[in-house]
This record gives C-alpha cells, sequence and structure tokens, in this order.
C-alpha cells in the first residue's frame, strides 16, 4: 500500500493528472512517465492496492489514482 500511495500515489485534480507520492516527485524521469500514457493507470482501491506487486528497478507498470489525497484518506479508514 506505502508503496503505491506515499511514493508513488497519483491523485486528479480536475481533470489533470498530479502526483503526491515522494518517490515520483524526486524523480522528474519517472514523474514524466507516471503521466503519460505508457503505463497503466487504475483506480485507487486499498483493497486491490494492498495486494498488488510491484518491482522497484525501473518505472512502474502501473499507478493508482485517486481522486484527492482526501479521498484516498476516507478509503483507508
Amino acid at each position: 500500500m506505502y508503496w503505491f500511495t506515499v511514493e508513488f500515489g497519483l491523485c486528479r485534480e480536475g481533470k489533470e493528472l498530479r502526483a503526491w507520492g515522494a518517490g515520483l516527485l524526486s524523480s522528474f524521469g519517472e514523474l514524466q512517465h507516471s503521466l503519460s500514457n505508457k503505463p497503466e493507470h487504475k483506480e485507487f482501491d486499498p483493497s486491490v492496492t494492498a495486494i498488488q506487486s510491484y518491482q522497484d528497478q525501473d518505472y512502474q507498470d502501473l499507478y493508482f489514482v485517486s481522486e484527492s489525497i482526501d479521498d484516498a484518506q476516507k478509503k483507508f479508514r
């Protein structure tokens, strides 16, 4: 869960995707990749996100997108 939220989380602001994960904000290349049409973007759902595998050797193939940071926090409860 941590990997796809705190490190590599995306959220919407209006119709645009925005990064909120520290891993994205500290890597310009990964940030560009995450906002492009190359990776898959799925709606943030804690029950799915928690069991999603990840790799840490290259850019992610999948990012989870919440409607807002508040939305993500509410879904944790």
